[in-house]
């Protein structure tokens, strides 16, 4: 009965995101469609594709896998490609484990958002809307036909160039696709299978080290450049 439920009320948030106007689509109809998962969406659940690269140096890394969000900042991601690995942050610390060297590491989530612009970039579900206030947003309908996106720069002068490109999905406008561009650093998330506000136990979003594994506290990642 509970999985029902879930299913059921997973149902019924997929079909109040649906975008149902039938005018030209504006900035400011992104901008309040957007205030609308910002007020409703709780949780989220998605299978994922992500590849980070940097030109300059030749690094380019792809993983697969699945994440599931709950407000405020609780994510758990699962890597399956190209070695099994869970990231679980519970708001306030991050811990990354390697099954198989049978390593975790724990940071301080802000320290690692910091540093890792694919992190970063995991996190903003359900905050898209502030995104739009503190960004110059152009809406860009000129690539697919029927595909639209987002550009958006920053209002304020940043330390690294940046840019930030939203795909937005045809039936709900979620951007289901964003490709990052810090520096010399350029992130694509694309994510399939959504499920808007799945219920999760928190305790999904809390992670204790196997008794046997290598474990390093207080780990301060090297920021991408």
């Amino acid at each position: 009965v509970p999985e029902k439920a879930g299913e059921a009320a997973a149902a019924e948030a997929a079909s109040r995101f649906l975008y149902r106007s039938t005018g030209p689509l504006t900035v400011s109809a992104v901008l309040e469609h957007f205030r609308l998962y910002d007020r409703e969406m709780k949780s989220l659940s998605a299978r994922f594709q992500q590849t980070l690269q940097v030109p300059e140096t030749g690094l380019r890394q792809s993983v697969e896998g699945s994440v599931r969000y709950l407000k405020p900042e609780h994510l758990r991601i699962e890597h399956d490609k190209p070695e099994r690995q869970s990231v679980v942050a519970d708001g306030k610390d991050i811990w990354i484990f390697r099954h198989s060297q049978n390593q975790a590491i724990q940071s301080d989530l802000n320290d690692w958002k910091k540093a890792d612009p694919a992190m970063d970039n995991l996190m903003g579900f359900g905050d898209y809307a502030r995104m739009l206030e503190n960004y110059d947003a152009l809406l860009d309908t000129s690539s697919t036909p029927g595909s639209r996106a987002l550009v958006l720069t920053p209002k304020t002068k940043t330390e690294e160039p940046f840019s930030l490109r939203l795909s937005l999905a045809p039936s709900n406008l979620f951007p289901h696709v964003t490709e990052l561009s810090v520096g010399s650093v350029r992130v694509r998330t694309e994510l399939f299978d959504l499920r808007f506000n799945p219920a999760f136990e928190e305790s999904l979003f809390r992670f204790t080290p196997p008794p046997t594994a290598d474990v390093f506290r207080n780990f301060k990642p090297p920021k991408l450049k």
